[in-house]
């Protein structure tokens, strides 16, 4: 075997070795993710808070949102709870601020006005802390396309059983427009693994759950303790870190779930996924020294950030993988597999493929299925196609996130447009009557179009 051969075999071995612990390790996070209840039940509910009324301020984070802000506030402002208020920190250049100045006018809404994007989402929160209400404990963080189910605040409130536990992250349920094309088909699949399987895996296995920039409740005292939100590109991630550095806990419930919209062009979807992996990348670059010299961050915690950032680097494998057999074509050389090289017998090679081919689409097919998706074929094609259609462009991500200390937090654009399927919607997310703009009849105009995709519009034939 020649040196050519031999490298190529080497790279193709530690290239099987890593794509099969990305497998195994879906796969043990769907198998927890089944037993996800067990483990919430045991936390139990602390539901004496909701006796005591604490302040909860409602945080979010806007910029030219003009399609889809009245629908969050309004939903808010929908809430079956009393002690609480509408802060929006709004970063808007156009229309948007129009609208947030009848908001304001609101005796639940306060809305603080920045004529700069200096931190982008995380500066914008950090800037929301600064005007807090004096009795504030803790600080529900909504995203401008969200729309909040009315027992949010009493959910995640009863789930503070201790003082341990810092935040409370409920389900980002990215469904508002998830059959309106491809993309946002590719989104919503994306969003469900997280949700579905990641999350709820992670947290029963005793590892370091995420928080997800939305649909989060944190303590404002260790908010104050940790810093604050920070600026970087992924805010809740770094958030994420700090946290559990400081030896506190994050709660997963998925039985609070927000309503969501997915990006629906091909450039918004693709600069979201690459925002995510540059911040995320950067963040554990930052932290690395923190995280293996922590006391207070347990093995199992430690391991888990490790495989999450191994995970991260799935698109560079995929690059390497194939130009890996550009080389093997270009050099015309034939190299053995890796297992075949190991003199593994048939039997045990098929097994291998079968086990690192089918067992990823097994867990996203497991993920729509847990969110009550009927047929999943559309979903699953959509998916596959936009994640290697994005590869090249992760990996420059990842480059940036490696070697750059600074990026470029792109917006991701909302359209407000609902193609609800009518199974989805239930009375969480709708009341008699509702919130308006003070002199504005438009005020109700997002949840009315929920109420009417409800009970009007034809069942998707996906």
């Amino acid at each position: 075997m020649g040196t050519a051969e031999l490298v190529l075999l080497i790279i193709q071995g530690l290239l099987s070795i890593y794509f099969s612990i990305l497998t195994t390790r879906a796969l043990v996070l769907l198998f927890f993710a089944l037993r996800y209840k067990e483990r919430l039940e045991r936390y139990g509910k602390n539901e004496e808070i909701l006796k005591r009324k604490p302040f909860v301020t409602i945080m979010i984070p806007c910029y030219n949102e003009k399609n889809v802000i009245e629908r969050a506030i309004e939903a808010c402002l929908n809430l079956d709870y009393e002690n609480y208020e509408v802060l929006v920190v709004d970063d808007s250049t156009d229309d948007t601020v129009d609208i947030l100045k009848r908001w304001a006018q609101h005796p639940k809404v306060r809305v603080v006005h920045r004529d700069h994007r200096d931190g982008w989402k995380g500066g914008a929160l950090d800037e929301g802390l600064k005007h807090l209400d004096p009795r504030t404990e803790f600080i529900l963080v909504v995203d401008a396309d969200h729309v909040v189910p009315r027992d949010a605040i009493k959910k995640m409130l009863v789930r503070f059983v201790d003082e341990k536990i810092a935040a409370v992250q409920g389900y980002q349920f990215s469904v508002l427009n998830a059959d309106e094309n491809w993309i946002t088909m590719a989104a919503r699949t994306f969003s469900a693994l997280g949700f579905a399987i990641e999350h709820p895996g992670r947290f029963a296995l005793g590892g370091a759950n995420p928080l997800c920039g939305s649909m989060m409740m944190i303590r404002r005292d260790v908010l104050e303790e940790v810093g604050g939100f920070g600026k970087s590109l992924t805010e809740d991630y770094d958030l994420t870190l700090r946290i559990y550095l400081h030896g506190y806990e994050v709660v997963y419930d998925e039985g609070i779930r927000s309503l969501a919209e997915c990006p629906s062009s091909p450039k918004d979807f693709l600069r979201q996924i690459c925002r995510w992996l540059e911040g995320r990348i950067r963040n554990f670059k930052r932290r690395l020294g923190d995280i293996m010299r922590s006391k207070e961050l347990p093995l199992r915690k430690k391991v888990d950030l490790f495989l999450d950032y191994l995970a991260n680097l799935a698109a560079l494998a995929a690059l390497i993988a194939f130009g890996c057999w550009l080389a093997s074509l270009a050099l015309g050389i034939e190299v053995p597999g890796f297992l075949e090289a190991l003199g593994l017998p048939h039997v045990a090679q098929l097994a291998f493929i079968v086990y690192t081919s089918l067992g990823y689409p097994l867990v996203v097919f497991t993920a729509l299925k847990k969110e009550g998706e009927r047929r999943t074929a559309g979903w699953l094609a959509s998916f596959f196609l936009a994640m290697g259609l994005t590869v090249p462009f992760s990996v420059g991500a990842l480059l940036r996130g490696a070697f750059s200390n600074t990026g470029y937090f792109y917006r991701t654009f909302k359209t407000g447009k609902i193609t609800l399927m009518g199974r989805y919607m239930s009375e969480e997310y709708l009341s008699m009557g509702g919130a308006r703009a003070p002199y504005l009849w438009e005020g109700s105009a997002g949840l009315g179009l929920l109420a009417m995709n409800f009970f009007f519009r034809p069942p998707n034939l996906s």
